[in-house]
């Protein structure tokens, strides 16, 4: 979620989607990660610091906190089994990524952070946006808890004559490499749409990092 992530990496592979379906309690994760997000606008989550709209928060216009604030934690410390189910299954589907991207997934000494969006219909949502500007070995994905029905859309290579729709579907989890802004499609049901969402990173570009280390964690 850095538009900092630097050294360009070529390839001409077309585009993919990898995905997996979870078996999590997903009433028992939403209800979790409901919870953490009260913590979250209430500072009392470790590292979390009181909103502050004047301090250039990002992704104000999100409406949800845990988004905003997704630089000053690490969902993947919290302390559930729903979260530790999709950390496992993380390493399985960027494994089969770099397969098909024919990178090294071992060289690559990945690194992981992951935050949680919770957003309503009438209160804002995630437009265009990218987590960086750069290719595989760079990936990026989301999770749903709660996203049904709903789509995510995004713009392949950055051409606005080639959007491709990703249909959300709850306890299905995806990877895809950076550089292809994305957005959340439009919804109309009441309640929370919930998701997880992660960025894996080779330690080399982690280390080019000079904000919040003991943040990321390793991926094997």
């Amino acid at each position: 979620m850095d538009s900092q992530y630097i050294v360009k990496e070529e390839h001409n592979k077309p585009h993919k989607f990898f995905d997996k379906y979870l078996d999590n309690d997903l009433e028992d994760l939403s209800n979790f990660l409901k919870n953490k997000s009260n913590e979250i606008e209430d500072a009392k989550v470790r590292g979390v610091s009181k909103l502050n709209e004047k301090n250039k928060e990002l992704f104000l216009e999100s409406g949800s906190i845990s988004t905003i604030k997704w630089r000053e934690y690490n969902v993947f410390q919290f302390y559930n089994e729903g979260i530790y189910n999709l950390f496992s299954s993380l390493s399985e589907v960027v494994k089969e990524a770099c397969e098909y991207y024919e990178v090294d997934f071992k060289e690559q000494q990945y690194m992981v952070q992951g935050w949680f969006n919770i957003n309503y219909h009438n209160k804002g949502k995630l437009d265009w946006h990218d987590h960086g500007a750069y290719k595989a070995p760079i990936f990026h994905g989301y999770y749903c808890v709660n996203a049904e029905p709903s789509s995510t859309y995004y713009k392949i290579n950055n051409d606005d004559n080639n959007v491709v729709e990703n249909i959300n579907y709850n306890n299905r989890m995806i990877v895809s490499e950076m550089g292809h802004p994305h957005a959340m499609g439009d919804w109309n049901w009441e309640g929370e749409r919930i998701t997880v969402a992660y960025d894996v990173l080779p330690l080399k570009h982690v280390k080019t990092f000079t904000w919040q280390e003991q943040h990321w964690i390793p991926l094997l």
